[in-house]
């Protein structure tokens, strides 16, 4: 199958946009379309971006927020009452894990008030973060413009989490959680999402000092379903929760991949039938 394909820089590294069976012309118009959409979403959730808005959020502690903004914030809640362990407030921890120091005090998600548009902190250290789930909402939204726009086959690859739309096979590899630039395996997926949420690409002195705070014993958590947004969410919500099974028996038509210590290899709601033998 023809197809046209661009890398362009996103998410502090870069993005794959593949167009199956379209005009490259064409296809550099819309890819590029896709990509504008991309931007303008990273300077609302840019939790490194000085200027974005979720930074103006975590400096006034009140703000009148987006609707984009609200609505990821909004889901990233729904997944906390299924898994309190998974928190978006752990901004300002993170910041002192990177700078080698320790801090005790959790914030909790239950000090984000919400009124309307209006998002405030009633707590003087939490930050929010959405780094485990505003990239698969932007993924899904450029999509959603690439759909809209007349393309019927594609996918984005952002940082290892991928959005395949349209009837043709995609062949993911998924990286082995201690072997780099080694593939554990393969899965054949069609019009669905992957997302990967590991401790081996963000960590800091070790493993147990990764970017994903609260991890319990899993090392590697790969997650395929409907969305971008929710596969990412839950991989990191899988990846933290003390009662995994509970979130795999509650997201039924998510298949989940998991990886522990020990290198042993768990499938759940059908994952096993994707794996390229």
């Amino acid at each position: 199958m023809p197809y046209y394909e661009e890398s362009k820089p996103l998410f502090g590294k870069v993005v794959r946009i593949i167009l199956f069976d379209i005009d490259v012309q064409l296809a550099k118009e819309l890819i590029n379309d896709a990509y504008e959409e991309g931007l303008r979403l990273q300077k609302i959730f840019n939790y490194y971006d000085s200027t974005s808005e979720l930074s103006l959020l975590n400096r006034k502690r009140s703000l009148k927020v987006s609707n984009e903004l609200l609505f990821v914030i909004n889901k990233a809640i729904s997944i906390n009452r299924f898994v309190p362990e998974y928190n978006i407030c752990l901004g300002k921890v993170l910041e002192e894990r990177k700078n080698g120091h320790k801090t005790d005090y959790i914030p909790s998600m239950k000090r984000i008030r919400i009124d309307g548009n209006k998002v405030q902190f009633t707590d003087s250290i939490a930050k929010i973060d959405l780094g485990s789930i505003a990239k698969g909402y932007i993924v899904d939204k450029m999509i959603e413009m690439l759909r809209l726009n007349g393309v019927k086959s594609g996918l984005i690859e952002a940082r290892g989490d991928i959005l395949c739309f349209g009837n043709h096979i995609n062949v993911i590899q998924i990286q082995h959680p201690r072997e780099s630039n080694t593939q554990i395996m393969s899965i054949r997926v069609k019009n669905m999402a992957v997302a990967t949420s590991g401790d081996y690409n963000q960590y800091y002195g070790s493993y147990e000092t990764s970017h994903i705070i609260n991890s319990q014993e899993l090392i590697s958590v790969t997650t395929v379903g409907s969305n971008l947004m929710e596969a990412d969410v839950l991989a990191t919500a899988l990846f933290v929760a003390t009662e995994e099974k509970e979130l795999i028996r509650k997201f039924k038509s998510y298949s989940f991949l998991t990886i522990d210590h020990n290198l042993k290899l768990r499938y759940y709601n059908g994952f096993s039938k994707m794996v390229v033998s």
